[in-house]
């Protein structure tokens, strides 16, 4: 079950309005998590699931970064992350290679 959090500690529920007023934040008790809504998306509301065991400011910095007026910056840095991590899987693969070789040539 999905539950709108009208009232926090913190006010994040009424400060996220500041951000854009057609969001809101549910608590999915199935699962723990909070996740931020737009009332004014046609097929889905959903918006971002909050990485956050609570709300807090972090809630906040976390809306404004995955914006969708952010979505270029934020493929970018996944392209960058995804070359970065193919860059060390190659890397790792290439080092045992070479370790494999120097293995054989001392064996022999």
């Amino acid at each position: 079950m999905k539950i709108k959090i009208t009232h926090d500690v913190y006010e994040i529920s009424k400060r996220i309005k500041n951000i854009d007023r057609d969001y809101y934040i549910v608590y999915d008790t199935l699962t723990g998590d909070f996740e931020v809504h737009n009332s004014s998306q046609l097929d889905s509301t959903f918006c971002t699931l909050i990485p956050y065991d609570f709300l807090d400011e972090r809630t906040l910095t976390h809306v404004l970064k995955t914006k969708s007026e952010n979505i270029e910056r934020i493929l970018e840095e996944i392209d960058n992350f995804n070359k970065l991590r193919e860059s060390a899987d190659k890397s790792s693969v290439q080092t045992q290679l070479n370790e494999m070789v120097e293995d054989e040539l001392k064996s022999d």
